[in-house]
Order: structure tokens, then C-alpha cells, then sequence
């Protein structure tokens, strides 16, 4: 993460965020100017690290876009799969089996569980056992994630009308207990205690969160009540007893820290209520027949849907293909990392490293 203060001279220095921090994935500069050690203007440099992903889709049919999508969010790459899946649905008014429903439902709610883990223990913590209990924790749920899906990261579980295959009972049962370890480390954490000293630093006011577009946890860290899972179609969230919108009002680092673990822990209930229905249908069908070449009729169509990090919006044009003529993704993370020019600038250059931890953003996703 480059950090760079305009003075009579400038200089380029490298702030040392946390050793796992998500937002050192990829590179991002942000262009500082100080007064004395206090920040008082930021810009994010994006660019440095563009992978032109949507001119890539335009040369992939439908089928093979799924493969694509699920890399530029990498630590919730399910949340792409789905995206583009529910995209290609809606258009061709393909009817999901209830059990894929299920399974998407539950292993949405998984990423956002290993996500949120991830940017919890990539926060500078003075409470080094916190930080391991974190990792190792999301390790073993990104371990039994492998044995269902094959993969760490990439899961390519999704079809256009479905998944692949559904997870065994066993697999199931397991979830429970992860489910279960996870929650005695929210509930035996003083968080409260740990975040205290970052009360009223790097503030996001809901009105800079509406203002700039922000999505996800931290605009509902800055007290702005928007959450996709509410109105999404093709999903259980509306036939879930413990899924609920929970918001802070203070917008700060504190705030935005105790909104992923209040996320996590409502993710935590949701994928144990989910257990049984999907233990249920885990027999059942999960997929659709297709035909050997999908083409979406000609028009525009749109699609968002609620990530870990905030809604992620999808935008085709059709000109009747296998191939997308257009597919623009408009990232969940980018209006996140814009939004560090509204909450850098007042905070203290000791604080930048806790402002931008808590600020949940991939720099590969913002800059797609």
C-alpha cells in the first residue's frame, strides 16, 4: 500500500499494513498530503494492476464468463458465479430447482463468513491470540470448503440453472460445528475493549456513504440501511427466521470493525438454520438441461446482488449470441476504496494503517 505526502518535497513511502491484510492483495497507491502528522487530503491511484475483465468476457460465452467472474472478488468469488448466473437466468426466465436455491443461499452466507474472517484478522490488533484464533478459524472453514468444492478460492460450483452438485450430509454436518467454534470466539471477545482507541477515527458520515455510492458493511457502519439479501429473488433469505439488516451509527473504524462481527455473527445463525433444508434436499436435483449453446435475446438487462463487500452490479448488452456483445461489472469494492478520500483526511498518520484495514476492499476488484 503506497503512501505518498506532498510537501516541499515528495516522497513515496510503503505503510506495513497488517502481515494478512486483504487490502494488500494486489497494489493500490494513495496519494497523501499532511500537516505535520495529520492527513489532510487523500486520493487512491487505481490502475496499477487492470486486468481488463470485461473486455475478456465479451471473448467468453455465458458458460465460460462463470469462470471469469469469480476471480475479481477472490475472497468471496462464489458471490460472481452467482452473479452472472442469476444474470443469464432472468433473461432466459430460467426456474432455479428449489434446492439450488438452498445450496446458494448457504454458500453465500459461507464466503461472507470466511470473508468477514479474513478482514477481521488482517486488522492490527494489539491481541496477537485474537489474530491467530481468526486465521486459524477461517482456515479450517476454507479447508472443508476444499472438500466440497475442489478449490480454495475458485469454487466454479455455479451453472447457468443451478450448481454442479450438491454437498454430501456429512459435508453438511460439518458446517454446523465450524459454525459452532466460530461463534465461541466472537462471544468470548471483548471487542468493545479492543477497538476503543479507534472511536471517532477515519469517520464515513452516512451522507459521504450515500453520496458516494458506498454499498455493503461499511455503509451500514455509517447507519445506511441497504442490504440486497432483503428483496433478492432466487435466494431463501426471505424464508430465514435469523437473517437481519444490523447497522452502527458512528461510521468510524470501531464501527465499521463491530459491523463485520455483528455481519458474522448473523451469517454464523443463518447457515445453521439453513442446515436442515439443505440436508433435506441435498438429494435432489440441482441443475437444469440446457441446450449446447445458450444465447440471451437481444436487449439490455441488469442484475445486482449483495456480496461480502456490497452490491455488485452487473450490465449486459445482447445482440442475440453465445458471446456477451457488452458485460460491465460495476465492483463492490471500488466506491469503497474511493471513499477513502472522505475518511483519511483528519486522522493521524499513525491511524492510516487501522483506517485502511477497516475499510473491506480488494484492490483486484476495484480495479477489474
Amino acid at each position: 500500500m503506497g503512501i505518498s505526502p506532498l510537501d516541499t518535497a515528495r516522497s513515496d513511502h510503503t505503510s506495513n499494513l497488517a502481515l494478512h491484510a486483504p487490502a494488500t492483495h494486489g497494489m493500490m497507491r494513495i496519494d497523501c498530503e499532511y500537516d505535520g502528522e495529520i492527513i489532510t487530503a487523500a486520493k487512491p491511484i487505481l490502475g496499477s494492476m487492470h486486468r481488463g475483465a470485461e473486455k475478456l468476457f465479451e471473448s467468453r460465452d455465458y458458460r465460460q464468463v462463470i469462470a471469469l467472474a469469480n476471480r475479481h472478488e477472490w475472497l468471496s468469488a462464489y458471490s460472481g458465479e452467482v452473479g452472472v448466473a442469476q444474470l443469464v437466468e432472468t433473461a432466459l426466465g430460467i426456474e432455479v430447482p428449489d434446492a439450488a436455491q438452498w445450496f446458494r443461499t448457504l454458500l453465500l452466507e459461507y464466503n461472507r463468513v470466511t470473508s468477514h474472517l479474513a478482514f477481521l484478522a488482517g486488522f492490527p490488533w494489539q491481541d496477537e491470540e485474537l489474530i491467530q484464533n481468526l486465521r486459524k478459524s477461517r482456515e479450517l472453514w476454507v479447508n472443508h470448503y476444499r472438500v466440497y468444492t475442489g478449490s480454495r478460492m475458485h469454487p466454479m460450483l455455479t451453472r447457468i440453472g443451478g450448481l454442479t452438485h450438491a454437498p454430501s450430509a456429512e459435508w453438511l454436518e460439518q458446517v454446523q460445528h465450524l459454525c459452532f467454534d466460530t461463534a465461541q470466539i466472537v462471544l468470548e471477545t471483548n471487542w468493545l475493549s479492543l477497538i476503543s482507541e479507534f472511536e471517532s477515527v477515519g469517520v464515513l458520515t452516512k451522507a459521504q456513504a450515500v453520496e458516494g455510492a458506498v454499498s455493503g458493511p461499511v455503509a451500514r457502519a455509517s447507519g445506511h440501511a441497504i442490504d440486497l439479501r432483503e428483496t433478492a429473488s432466487g435466494l431463501k433469505y426471505s424464508e430465514l427466521e435469523s437473517f437481519a439488516v444490523v447497522l452502527q451509527a458512528s461510521g468510524d473504524v470501531s464501527a465499521r470493525m463491530l459491523q463485520l462481527v455483528d455481519e458474522m455473527t448473523i451469517s454464523l445463525a443463518m447457515i445453521s438454520e439453513l442446515n436442515e433444508p439443505c440436508t433435506f434436499h441435498f438429494a435432489d436435483e440441482v441443475n437444469v438441461l440446457l441446450p449446447k449453446v445458450v444465447r440471451v435475446p437481444e436487449g439490455s438487462y441488469e442484475h445486482s446482488i449483495e456480496t461480502p463487500l456490497g452490491i455488485a452490479s452487473w450490465f449486459l448488452v445482447s445482440r442475440n449470441d453465445k458471446l456477451p456483445y457488452r458485460l460491465k461489472l460495476r465492483p463492490a469494492s471500488l466506491h469503497t476504496v474511493l471513499a477513502l478520500s472522505n475518511v483519511l483526511p483528519g486522522s493521524n498518520k499513525k491511524d492510516f494503517e487501522a483506517v485502511v484495514a477497516s475499510m473491506p476492499f480488494i484492490a483486484g476488484d476495484a480495479d477489474r
